[in-house]
């Protein structure tokens, strides 16, 4: 067994977006103006007492709901359904070394791991920026925490926030003694130059520069090695006055938390059961995005596995079995199944959060899309599937079911008014 992205995460959020959407029924509201009137905003209390901070859910879902095209006249056999949800960042320590080379280049060497992430690349951006240099001059050196600093592992959507402010804490360091470096070679005070293209540079005077290649080179041959370790603390839990009989788990409260709405357009076939995704709009509160690139990757993957979830990833068992453990027979999503997916970024930077105001990115993506196709599922055919994944067997079960309530009570109501005096 091994780690899954949002353990929990997208089978909660399928029930509760259901429910959420038989509660708008109920009242007669559409259920995307059911959630303008219960979404959290900024300064409601959770329930342990956390004041949410930074909170982009409203911004999210208005973003998915246009981008879907929410409200317009469908085809028979269409319908559209949306879903909302959070998912926590989580702060651990982590630590890494930065090391700037004679040539120029960089290097982060960390017991953090890239494992599809994306942040052999967030990270070497966030060294680049404080360095002035190509993002493709800094490598990412991954250890085990025998050799690299300390650091969780990917667990928690937590690489980016938590040694994302190890590394800048690092480059820092380096960055600081750049600048007194080339102050001395200019003959200038380090408040007045800045750190860009390569170069060390007066601001407002490019020719008064040296390259960053040739500061390293300068320091290694006067003994000196541009090297700095960086393992700030993690920030603190938000306050809050420790656990009831609802919203702990593991934590009494929830650092940084993303927000997202998923939007979903489906097409199902009601002779067989099969669901066809035709789109997903996705929007997300990452924070600052720090790779627009590397997030929007997030997503895509984020949403094809959601869908997976949704309508064809299922385990199952001959006794004690597994009778699917490959996947000849596990059903993953292929790029010929996965559908148009619409991005946009909420930019809501949490105080609490990684480098600049940075969020968790990993995990948020995979929770809400199977709720938003269970919801569209229900729309366009007035039928609700109670069980994980939503297989054409289980769709097809469903329908067959609702047809024959729908008859009985026709036949119900039929028979009471043909009664003496009907």
């Amino acid at each position: 067994m091994g780690s899954v992205g949002g353990p929990t995460g997208p089978e909660v959020c399928w029930a509760v977006e259901q429910h959420t959407d038989v509660l708008a029924g109920r009242l007669g509201l559409d259920p995307v103006e059911f959630r303008r009137r219960t979404l959290l905003a900024d300064g409601d209390e959770g329930p342990t007492g956390q004041a949410m901070q930074a909170v982009g859910a409203a911004e999210c879902l208005e973003r998915a709901a246009a981008m879907v095209g929410w409200g317009e006249q469908l085809p028979r056999g269409e319908g559209m359904g949306v879903s909302c949800g959070w998912w926590f960042s989580m702060p651990s320590p982590s630590g890494a070394y930065v090391k700037l080379n004679a040539d120029g280049t960089a290097a982060v060497v960390t017991g953090a791991q890239e494992n599809g992430s994306g942040a052999v690349m967030g990270l070497a951006l966030l060294v680049a920026d404080q360095l002035g240099i190509d993002p493709a001059e800094v490598s990412f050196v991954a250890q085990d925490t025998d050799a690299g600093p300390w650091d969780a592992g990917s667990a928690g959507s937590q690489t980016t926030f938590n040694n994302g402010r190890a590394v800048m804490a690092a480059a820092a360091q380096i960055r600081d003694r750049l600048l007194r470096l080339a102050a001395a070679e200019l003959e200038a005070s380090v408040t007045d130059l800045e750190l860009a293209d390569g170069t060390a540079r007066v601001r407002g005077d490019p020719s008064a520069a040296r390259s960053v290649a040739h500061l390293a080179q300068a320091a290694q041959d006067d003994g000196e090695l541009l090297i700095a370790q960086g393992a700030p603390p993690p920030p603190p839990m938000p306050d809050n006055f420790g656990g009831s009989c609802a919203g702990r788990v593991v934590f009494p409260a929830f650092a940084a938390p993303t927000f997202f709405c998923h939007a979903a357009r489906v097409h199902v076939d009601t002779d067989t059961g099969v669901v066809r995704v035709r789109g997903v709009a996705a929007a997300h509160d990452f924070g600052r995005v720090l790779n627009p690139v590397g997030a929007e990757g997030q997503v895509e993957g984020g949403v094809a596995n959601g869908i997976g979830l949704a309508l064809s990833e299922g385990t199952t068992f001959d006794g004690w079995r597994q009778s699917n453990p490959d996947l000849l027979d596990y059903k993953l999503v292929t790029a010929a199944d996965a559908p148009p997916v619409q991005l946009a970024f909420v930019d809501a930077p949490a105080a609490d959060g990684g480098p600049f105001g940075s969020k968790g990115v990993g995990e948020p993506p995979i929770v809400p899309t199977a709720g938003a196709v269970a919801n569209a599922i229900a729309a366009a055919t007035d039928t609700r599937v109670r069980q994980l994944p939503m297989t054409p067997p289980r769709v097809w079960t469903a329908l067959q079911h609702h047809s024959s309530a729908a008859s009985a009570a026709l036949l119900g109501a039929t028979n009471s008014g043909a009664g003496p005096g009907g």
